[in-house]
């Protein structure tokens, strides 16, 4: 199974806000490699997270799980 950070980075490169937290995420390398959304938010929330990257977030997270709930 698939966590977030393996799904978003796919998105590198891509010229949509999406693209822009995915090159984030593969930046960081305490990003938490998982699929669980409370542990992501936590670390978002702890490292001040802006409210624009955010909501980029939430979006994607509801694709990722829309995409990954078979």
């Amino acid at each position: 199974m698939l966590t977030f950070k393996e799904w978003i980075i796919k998105f590198v490169g891509v010229n949509l806000p999406i693209g822009d937290i995915a090159q984030e995420i593969l930046e960081d390398d305490k990003f938490p490699n998982t699929k669980d959304y409370q542990t992501i938010v936590e670390y978002l929330e702890q490292s001040h997270t802006a409210d624009s990257y955010m909501r980029v977030f939430e979006y994607s997270y509801k694709m990722f799980y829309d995409s990954t709930q078979k």
